[in-house]
């Protein structure tokens, strides 16, 4: 019987490598929230915390942001970049961008979108 709970916290563990060994967005993702779904789950795994990013298209954050009429109530928008290829990512991300302080902050100053530039395919969208 133990070794049953072994073998499935093998599996388990080969789960979360594979998970974590896979890119934030899907390739050729034309559809921003679900890349945008992709990121938040794939941070969250990684990095333990993330952002919270807004879910839309680039052009509805920016209204989202500059819209309201109380001008103290907007807020500008923060574009993240992300590539997965970059070395510096997972340093930048794990020490900075998705650290409680930043992201406390970010929460209350910035609507956050992003977008993954990993494939070729995502850096024309």
């Amino acid at each position: 019987m133990d070794d049953n709970i072994l073998e499935n916290d093998e599996d388990s563990m080969d789960y979360d490598r594979e998970f974590s060994n896979s890119t934030p967005f899907p390739p050729k993702c034309e559809n921003e929230i679900v890349g945008i779904d992709s990121l938040t789950k794939c941070f969250e795994q990684r990095y333990d915390a993330c952002p919270v990013f807004f879910r839309g298209s680039l052009r509805d954050a920016c209204q989202a942001a500059f819209n309201p009429i109380v001008i103290q109530e907007r807020r500008p928008v923060l574009v993240y970049i992300h590539n997965d290829e970059s070395l510096l990512s997972n340093i930048f991300c794990k020490t900075i961008f998705c650290s409680t302080t930043i992201i406390d902050y970010l929460l209350e100053n910035y609507i956050v979108w992003p977008w993954d530039i990993t494939f070729q395919s995502n850096k024309n969208s």
